[in-house]
């Protein structure tokens, strides 16, 4: 704790135990927003009925025909395939996930954001790419609750926020892994 404390160091004079600790928790980081990505890419994808229909407020039924599920043997069925009953998320389930991400989001944030503030990047450029994760992070927690109690037309802030929060908190953990490798007094 004493290196995040002083102001004039950098992240590449960490002793090779810590950048082997700091890069494995990096790259397991990088590893959990990618299946981030999948999860909810499986979850509300092109595939299902949305990010609308999942988190809206009302059930509806699907005229795509349900996903198969591999295997087995082959059937004839009529050329009607069955309809998938989309079931909304209740307010339960969205106040489970919400709690859960309440209390992990923030300790990775946390964790990601000190290692990215030991690179030599400005002041200005750090604040930006920590605000953009904390806020990207909060509309991304929100986006459910407000296409649940708003309106399915905000389907939309659900991947944007996603993206954002993908895109931000990957520099804030790739940037740091790089940096601590190879030596730059001069970062960008």
């Amino acid at each position: 704790m004493r290196q995040f404390a002083s102001s004039g160091f950098r992240i590449w004079n960490l002793g090779r135990e810590a950048k082997l600790v700091y890069s494995g928790f990096g790259l397991f980081a990088l590893l959990a927003i990618a299946s981030s990505v999948l999860f909810y890419e499986d979850l509300v994808g092109p595939k299902t009925a949305g990010v609308g229909g999942y988190y809206a407020n009302e059930a509806r039924v699907s005229h795509e025909p349900a996903a198969a599920t591999g295997g087995g043997p082959n059937i004839e069925l009529p050329s009607e395939a069955p309809q998938r009953i989309v079931v909304p998320v209740t307010y339960r389930k969205l106040l489970e996930v919400t709690h859960f991400h309440l209390f992990t989001v923030p300790v990775f944030l946390l964790i990601i954001a000190h290692l990215f503030m030991l690179t030599g990047l400005s002041a200005r450029a750090k604040t930006v790419w920590i605000a953009g994760g904390w806020l990207s992070s909060l509309l991304h927690l929100a986006a459910p609750w407000l296409i649940h109690y708003g309106s399915a037309s905000l389907g939309w802030l659900f991947p944007l926020s996603g993206a954002l929060m993908a895109l931000t908190l990957s520099v804030m953990t790739g940037y740091p892994i790089v940096v601590m490798w190879i030596h730059k007094e001069k970062a960008a």
